[in-house]
């Protein structure tokens, strides 16, 4: 898991509106410049909090992170408890 990549997307994305104003228009231009893997780039565009918890994202980064890109708290494992 590439921690310092994602805290820092996390983290630019809750504290420049611009770069999240650029990741809803286009969110792979945007993951593009951050050093992550494929399948991170993959799970953060997908919203996918289960795989990104379960690769070892902080859970404190992830629900913020989840919580900028529009999905609620309780949403946010919802796909994965109706698995």
């Amino acid at each position: 898991m590439s921690i310092v990549g994602l805290n820092h997307l996390a983290r630019d994305l809750e504290h420049d509106p611009d770069v999240l104003r650029s990741f809803r228009a286009a969110p792979e231009p945007v993951l593009a410049g951050y050093r992550l893997t494929g399948e991170e780039r993959r799970a953060v565009a997908a919203k996918d909090a289960t795989w990104l918890l379960a690769h070892g994202m902080n859970p404190v980064a992830l629900r913020n992170l989840m919580v900028v890109l529009g999905v609620a708290h309780q949403d946010m494992y919802a796909a994965a408890e109706g698995s």
